[in-house]
């Protein structure tokens, strides 16, 4: 799989990469249009201006980043997409088809799942955009919009959901009166209310802000704010709001979120211990089950909670920093890094809800023995039905010899 995702990143990179030469070209010709008749006469008038554009015209622009690096990035990015798809839909499809599994907690690692899914099949368009078309991006601006918003909109709701989902252990096991009133329509409700708030926070503000010119490439000799970006990238009219709308969304939204996991983790754990030590020397079947449980529901979520502190602390961390960056290898090599964390981090989700639950983790293998058992009961029928056809061919042959 690796070998055959590194040499279709190959032939694609070298049908689509533009040759260096003329980028350069074609950014000189844009840098001197841009300037109006009497902006080229003041500019060739002042001898810093005339040296600036000089030195401009005379550096030829470099990609932050090697050839090598584009297929690199991609082998990683498309195991990770692939991984992510395979393991997020075993997991939702074993959920949805077991009726022990549809309880309210089941319901927020499903629409989990669905949101590490949303981001694992836009992975390509970051790929795409810091690769080969970070200098010109080909596509309709529609999927430069897409991949920001539903990025954007997915690390909202993956934040919410885990906060709610601590809030939920929580009553579980100090308030079970106030749980037991959470029926599953309200839980739905919940999880709904969730995704509405991360669309309008998370999609439609990026929706707003971001954009690309199809085709054009990035004019890198201009001097420019926007010079050193990427051609999919923040609007430049839009910077200023970007700025003031990612200090406080992410704070409000991601920042928050992990302050209030940080606070409730520890009544959990502490609500546990003394159950544990109460159950201690009580030979009562129901309370050491009971325990049990709430060992493997604080297991669970300390498995989430570090998954997601693994993948978005550096993605945070790298959204704040950018916005001041102004070394453009940096703040490449760093994007980059933070999103394979990212990628890493919802590829591992299914694997440690299985790790932190037994009865998944055996509804998870007799569906995968299932589904292994009937392909290979598929490719027996064809071989067999192969077989049959082969045996009657040679008997048609055979009597018409005759």
């Amino acid at each position: 799989m690796v070998v055959g995702l590194t040499i279709g990143l190959t032939m694609l990179r070298t049908f689509h990469t533009l040759p260096p030469q003329n980028l350069v070209a074609r950014n000189k010709i844009t840098t001197t249009q841009s300037l109006s008749i009497g902006q080229r006469h003041e500019m060739f008038d002042n001898t810093s201006s005339s040296s600036f554009l000089n030195d401009a015209e005379s550096k030829p622009y470099v990609r932050p980043f090697k050839d090598d690096i584009i297929i690199i990035s991609g082998v990683v990015i498309f195991f990770f997409l692939i991984v992510g798809v395979v393991l997020n839909t075993i997991t939702i499809i074993v959920i949805q088809s077991t009726a022990a599994h549809r309880d309210v907690f089941m319901f927020f690692i499903t629409s989990l799942c669905v949101s590490d899914l949303m981001s694992a099949l836009i992975s390509p368009l970051f790929w795409y955009r810091r690769t080969l078309g970070f200098d010109v991006w080909v596509p309709p601006e529609f999927f430069c919009k897409l991949y920001w918003s539903v990025d954007l909109m997915t690390t909202f709701s993956t934040a919410m959901h885990i906060l709610n989902f601590a809030i939920l252990r929580l009553l579980s096991i100090r308030h079970s009166v106030v749980f037991r009133r959470i029926s599953d329509r309200r839980a739905k409700a919940w999880i709904s209310i969730t995704w509405l708030v991360a669309f309008l926070c998370g999609f439609l503000p990026m929706a707003i802000f971001t954009g690309a010119d199809p085709g054009v490439p990035r004019n890198r000799t201009s001097g420019e704010t926007k010079a050193k970006w990427p051609a999919c990238t923040v609007l430049l009219d839009q910077v200023e709001h970007y700025k003031k709308y990612s200090m406080s969304s992410y704070i409000l939204f991601i920042l928050l979120p992990m302050l209030m996991v940080a606070i409730v983790s520890p009544f959990i754990c502490r609500s546990v211990h003394k159950h544990t030590v109460s159950s201690r020397g009580i030979n009562d079947t129901a309370m050491n089950k009971r325990v049990q449980k709430e060992k493997q529901a604080v297991l669970q979520l300390a498995l989430i909670v570090v998954s997601f502190l693994f993948g978005y602390l550096p993605f945070v961390t790298y959204e704040l920093w950018s916005l001041s960056a102004s070394d453009p290898v940096a703040d490449y090599w760093f994007g980059l890094l933070q999103y394979f964390c990212l990628r890493l981090s919802e590829c591992m989700n299914p694997i440690f809800y299985n790790i932190s639950s037994p009865k998944m983790r055996s509804h998870t293998s007799r569906y995968l023995r299932r589904l292994f058992s009937s392909c290979s009961l598929g490719d027996n029928r064809t071989k067999q039905a192969t077989s049959e056809t082969g045996s009657s061919d040679v008997l048609r042959v055979t009597v018409t010899g005759l």
